[in-house]
């Protein structure tokens, strides 16, 4: 074979399954982990929060336009592998410094290293056919499937940030977002968190979304407006966030919403159905009589060609009103615990990883299969 192609076997072969197999233990170990990883960034961000408060007291930073947590490249050639905390105004994201608020991400890149040492191993059986240096050179370059592990670490803790009184004491600008990147290249970093205080009227959002233009509405923050019966067929809302919306007998049909958040809003009569659903949150919402039939929400979704893994948390309905609300033959795993789930029409769901509570089992219709595929969980007592 010729060089290329002995390279591309290697890739193929040897290099993408060692990299997927070392994906799934470090998903695994997220899984298992993400409330202890929580407790780690949750204090990390109130020290950095508070010294940004400082900051604006003295003068050195106007309103706050981002927060990055940016991976040092550098000291991850080093073998410490860290994300720095560091704030910008809007006119200040070129001026930013170091910053001793830093976080280990040992738990992610130790997985990396396990990958690299097994390439490494099955490297030497080409008798010197590809060379170290140039795998080393292509793999910097592939990272990413492990570095979304703390896009997802924090995303899942912006719950708790924002409610730190020093992330609210943060004066604002009036576009603000924490993002998740690498150093001194905010092209490549992710929104986690996005508040907009200069909201489109109603009239105006709603024409916006009805153009479902390409790219446009991804991590988009959207609250107080009303929505109400718009026809949002087809469009991509992923990581938006949808805050105290109205949305009544909206029609959102074969619509990727990946992690997109609705928080407080009324959905009653929406129609979500076959759209994507995965990692979708609609807890506290209400969902009387909406539509979710035929919809994709599952776990543990693995695109081997890339090394990701999507459904970490499964779509949340906690709380939610799902009086009427119909799933028919969809794919979900949900988290139905403390949501009304009066009349609610199951019929051909696969419900596997689902959760809900054991005072709902007989006030559900299911069947004997789909009984077996949830969890079901106690109440939580409250003293």
């Amino acid at each position: 074979m010729h060089d290329m192609e002995i390279w591309n076997y290697f890739i193929e072969e040897d290099v993408t399954p060692q990299r997927n197999r070392q994906i799934k233990s470090l998903h695994n170990y997220y899984v298992r982990h993400k409330k202890q990883i929580l407790d780690q960034l949750v204090p990390l961000f109130d020290r950095f929060c508070q010294n940004v408060q400082l900051q604006q007291q003295e003068g050195h930073l106007q309103k706050c336009a981002c927060i990055h947590v940016s991976l040092l490249r550098t000291s991850l050639n080093e073998g410490r592998p860290v994300y720095m905390l560091e704030a910008s105004g809007r006119d200040t994201e070129s001026n930013v410094q170091l910053t001793p608020f830093r976080y280990d991400a040992g738990w992610i890149y130790g997985f990396a290293d396990a990958w690299d040492q097994a390439c490494e191993e099955k490297r030497k059986h080409y008798m010197n056919r590809i060379q170290r240096h140039s795998f080393e050179a292509w793999k910097t370059e592939q990272l990413y499937p492990f570095h979304v592990y703390m896009v997802h670490a924090v995303r899942y803790a912006m719950d708790t940030i924002r409610q730190l009184v020093s992330f609210q004491s943060i004066e604002k600008d009036s576009h603000f977002e924490v993002r998740v990147g690498e150093y001194r290249d905010h092209e490549v970093s992710e929104s986690v968190y996005r508040v907009n205080e200069r909201q489109r009227t109603s009239i105006t959002c709603k024409g916006w979304l009805e153009n479902r233009s390409d790219q446009e509405y991804i991590y988009e923050h959207m609250a107080k407006v009303d929505l109400s019966r718009g026809h949002y067929e087809g469009i991509d809302l992923n990581y938006a966030r949808f805050e105290e919306v109205t949305l009544t007998g909206s029609h959102f049909g074969g619509s990727r919403m990946l992690g997109t958040r609705f928080e407080r809003c009324v959905c009653d009569q929406a129609d979500f159905r076959e759209s994507l659903l995965v990692d979708a949150d609609f807890r506290d919402c209400d969902l009387t009589y909406a539509r979710f039939d035929r919809v994709l929400g599952d776990r543990d979704m693995v695109v081997e060609a890339h090394g990701l893994v999507f459904g970490l948390n499964g779509v949340q309905f906690q709380r939610a009103n799902l009086t009427h609300a119909s799933f028919r033959d969809a794919k979900i795993a949900g988290d139905f615990t403390g949501s009304k789930l009066e009349e609610t029409d199951f019929t051909g769901a696969d419900l596997t990883g689902s959760r809900m509570l054991e005072r709902d089992a007989f006030r559900v219709t299911l069947t004997k299969e789909q009984r077996e595929t949830i969890t079901w969980v106690e109440e939580p007592q409250h003293e």
